[in-house]
């Protein structure tokens, strides 16, 4: 056999071992995705766990439609590209979720009153304020309506849209808003007592 035939059965041989290993690597869980995932963005390794939480919502995708593994991996992933300033693709993920939501638990469910809370907030971190505002009231409208309008909750809401209309210069708006917000944590205060 001559050097070259010696070379291409070699390189033959060697890309066949590395197709081999790929080949017959057992595939990861979700929740070892997850897990991997959670201990990546817990050291900051925020690429790393962007593609973990990617992955693990792909997994998930196959899932039955009310398995609540989709809605996890996808918070994840979400808050990962938030975290990065990925804005856009946090708009997609969040998007994405609260579809989900709506399909599991409803319109009016308290996930859905998260997830635009939280679309809020990366509106807002992207300067979309006017959009940020729409989203808010949107959540409010359902948390009250679904807690009830002295709910800590709203309260939480309630100053998140403060700090939103103060951002927009509408001060007056803010403190007013900051001031309920205030008057029902004062009353939670006092029924935990």
């Amino acid at each position: 056999m001559n050097k070259t035939k010696i070379i291409a059965l070699f390189v033959a041989v060697f890309g066949t071992l590395l197709f081999l290993n790929d080949y017959f690597k057992p595939v990861e869980t979700w929740e070892e995705l997850n897990k991997k995932g959670m201990s990546a963005f817990q050291e900051s390794r925020y690429l790393e766990a962007e593609e973990l939480f990617t992955k693990s919502s792909k997994r998930a995708e196959t899932f039955p439609p009310n398995d609540l593994r989709l809605t996890f991996s996808l918070n994840q992933l979400a808050e990962i590209y938030r975290i990065q300033s990925k804005y856009t693709e946090a708009e997609r993920v969040l998007k994405k979720l609260l579809a989900t939501y709506k399909k599991q638990s409803g319109s009016e469910s308290v996930d859905v009153a998260m997830t635009l809370n939280n679309l809020a907030v990366n509106y807002r971190m992207n300067g979309k304020n006017e959009e940020a505002e729409v989203v808010l009231q949107q959540a409010l409208k359902i948390l009250e309506s679904s807690m009830g309008p002295e709910h800590s909750l709203v309260a939480n809401f309630l100053e998140h849209y403060a700090y939103l209309l103060k951002t927009m210069g509408r001060t007056e708006e803010a403190e007013k808003v900051k001031q309920r917000s205030q008057e029902i944590n004062s009353k939670t205060a006092l029924t935990q007592k």
